[in-house]
């Protein structure tokens, strides 16, 4: 097998070359063949004679591009084209791509060398490896052998079922870091997930029992890292007994997380087995946990043998209440702490001494060597800690890199410039619900931390342009929060426009109008993800102006949320497929006058191209699409949708066509959530959408 030599390939260059290969060939087929020269195993000239073509429009070589039109990665290149192949070779192609009028494409592939093959898969996804197995036999052995090669396995953008799984893994002895979503799998996937190579894994939306994890513990000897999120509202009683194989069996675990989403805090008292966890633990998070037991992780009293305290750098606790006895029992044992993370959501304002103050803060500045801090509170607030507090903090933990905090009404100005001042290291700095809060604190923030990256301010209701246009200054700012801060106006977007490193960007909720989305699809940041949810003064115009600027947000662009804007119309859905064909994630929930027509035109985006990008669409109280709506997204429409956003009132219907069972039935690979979830049902978990009708 020849050595790959990596070279810079432009996105246009694929993209020429790949349009000068006869399109009645499928797109995989021309892919790889368009690949086989980068990798070295023939030559471009080789190529243009294996394939006939215009002659008056040869292939044409990345080499010969211009210097100025290179740059881009190769990784660049391969984004998800064989997911559109497989939808050049027809639904029901099956595995016998010729016979999809592939034959002559399908015959050049199978003359190429396996090595070569399996060279150019192992570079897809897995999903995108299986859609290109699909189209004729030599890509179905080369993807086969690629994957029974491939290290890292992510598999939580859909649910696998058990056979799925078993196709996938099998065979691979080489899988270091696996994630699986694991809400269609029993106890006896622990039969191909358990695998001696294993050093990480994660189970999402798990509901497994004793047998399973005992198997983990046989196993799995070298595991490094657990990560557990527990689909179970109960809490899982007997979860004590089932991690002790694995607290026996993976002796390096060094990683352990354990969260139940679905269960109240307040709730969680089941037994978690906190005060038999491996003593050399790394990083521990556990959702929920209650206060009192979150206590016993700790001694109380000096120990020879060694402790879990000993080894942690990185504990993360949601808890029912943060009190300062708990915080001044993790400082006084923790000595290496470098990462601390609390959240609470009590029902009621705590009373002393179950509440933190200005003591627990004052504790938290003996960690010195403390990176990361966040401490936040739902629903409720810090209302013993003010500027005193914050200060003490501040002047201890001269070395953070990472704030986070949320529900300190009390803090003003003072006590977040503090923060911001204490060092230079700082690259992370959020607050949420800073009723205190106001433009003074940004002031000079390119001086006071250079190499800040990523600043999150939400539901900060004094905040105004003023912050936005103090933090132009921030060269470095890659990320850019202000959701919920109603008094960004106008002014406040223009300056952001000209952030040259911005790549995400939150407005939700601001004053904003079409002619801020104006002055943005003009400007010169290259944003990647932006929310406008709630904008409510902007319209379809406004999203022609952003997508059909001069600036380069329409060719950046991957996830765009406009939902809950009322003046968003049709147009806007045609301009966004017209102009982001890159489009991977959109949300337009609550957007009352989208239509069919729309869908129709959204679904069938990238149809020339052989690319669908878009992964995931929230259509959540649309109400002005018809009855019949989800017949849009049978194919062909929709390639590749992973995820999809309905309201309740559609999973309640009677009578449709198809129904959402049916539509499941004929897309596997596809989740849709009726439960009116954020895109992509992040963090939470509930039953499939089947079983509420």
């Amino acid at each position: 097998m020849n050595t790959l030599i990596p070279f810079p390939v432009s996105q246009l260059a694929i993209n020429h070359s790949l349009s000068q290969i006869p399109t009645r060939w499928p797109a995989c087929h021309r892919l790889v063949l368009l690949w086989a020269p980068v990798v070295g195993c023939i030559s471009w000239e080789s190529l243009s004679v294996a394939y006939p073509h215009d002659r008056n429009s040869p292939i044409q070589s990345p080499h010969s591009m211009p210097e100025g039109k290179r740059g881009r990665a190769v990784e660049h290149a391969m984004e998800k084209k064989p997911r559109a192949a497989a939808a050049a070779v027809g639904d029901g192609g099956g595995s016998r791509g010729e016979a999809s009028g592939s034959s002559e494409g399908g015959g050049l592939v199978e003359r190429l060398p396996e090595a070569l093959l399996v060279e150019v898969l192992g570079r897809l996804e897995v999903d995108d490896a299986c859609s290109a197995a699909a189209s004729c036999r030599a890509l179905h052995g080369a993807a086969a052998a690629a994957i029974s090669a491939i290290t890292t396995i992510e598999l939580s953008a859909f649910a696998p079922s058990n056979a799925i799984l078993s196709r996938i893994l099998e065979g691979n002895g080489a899988v270091r870091s696996l994630t699986v979503n694991c809400s269609l799998l029993d106890d006896s996937a622990a039969s191909v997930i358990a695998k001696g190579s294993l050093r990480e894994l994660s189970l999402l939306k798990c509901s497994f029992r004793m047998s399973f994890f005992m198997a983990i513990g046989e196993r799995c000897r070298n595991l490094r890292s657990l990560k557990l999120e527990v689909a179970d509202a109960s809490g899982h009683p007997g979860l004590s007994t089932c991690l002790a194989p694995i607290y026996a069996g993976c002796i390096y675990l060094e990683t352990l997380w354990v969260k139940f989403p679905l269960l109240d805090p307040h709730a969680a008292y089941y037994e978690t087995g906190l005060p038999f966890l491996p003593s050399n633990l790394k990083e521990l998070l556990l959702q929920p946990v209650s206060h009192s037991r979150a206590k016993t992780v700790f001694p109380r009293t000096t120990s020879l043998t060694k402790h879990i305290s000993d080894s942690l750098e990185s504990l993360s606790l949601a808890l029912d209440t943060i009190t300062d006895e708990l915080v001044m029992l993790i400082t006084s044992n923790v000595r290496n702490l470098v990462e601390l993370c609390l959240e609470d959501e009590p029902v009621a304002q705590p009373n002393l001494p179950e509440d933190l103050t200005n003591v627990g803060l004052q504790a938290l500045g003996l960690c010195h060597n403390l990176r990361h801090l966040s401490l936040t509170r739902r629903y409720c607030d810090f209302r013993r800690v003010n500027d005193f507090g914050i200060l003490m903090l501040a002047e201890g933990c001269k070395q953070l890199r990472a704030i986070r905090l949320s529900g300190f009404s009390k803090v003003s100005d003072a006590g977040y410039a503090a923060l911001l001042h204490s060092g230079k290291d700082l690259k992370k700095f959020e607050v949420s619900n800073g009723l205190c809060l106001s433009d003074l604190a940004c002031l000079d923030l390119d001086k006071a931390a250079p190499n800040i990256t990523e600043v999150r301010l939400l539901n900060c209701a004094l905040l105004t342009s003023d912050t936005a246009i103090s933090l132009a200054p921030c060269t470095n700012l890659k990320v850019l929060d202000l959701s919920g801060c109603k008094s960004i106006a106008d002014s406040g977007l223009v300056s952001i426009s000209q952030l040259p490193k911005l790549t995400l960007l939150d407005l939700a909720g601001a004053d904003i109008t079409d002619a801020g989305l104006s002055a943005l699809g003009n400007g010169r940041c290259l944003i990647s993800s932006l929310c406008l949810r709630g904008c409510r003064r902007i319209s379809s115009n406004g999203i022609a102006s952003l997508l059909c600027g001069t600036g380069t947000i329409n060719k950046t662009l991957v996830s765009l949320d406009i939902g809950n804007v009322p003046r968003i119309s049709c147009r806007a859905v045609t301009v966004i497929a017209k102009n982001c064909e890159q489009i991977n994630s959109l949300c337009l929930r609550n957007c009352l006058l989208i239509t069919d027509s729309s869908l129709e035109v959204l679904g069938s985006m990238g149809r020339d191209s052989n690319k669908c990008s878009l992964r995931m669409l929230d259509l959540a109280y649309c109400s002005k699409l018809s009855r019949n709506f989800l017949r849009l997204f049978e194919p062909p429409l929709f390639r590749g949708l992973r995820w999809l956003g309905v309201g309740k009132n559609v999973v309640q219907r009677r009578g449709c066509s198809p129904t959402v069972a049916e539509l499941l039935e004929r897309k596997p690979g596809l989740t849709i959530c009726g439960n009116a979830c954020d895109m992509g049902c992040r963090n939470k978990c509930h039953p499939d959408i089947r079983f509420l009708q």
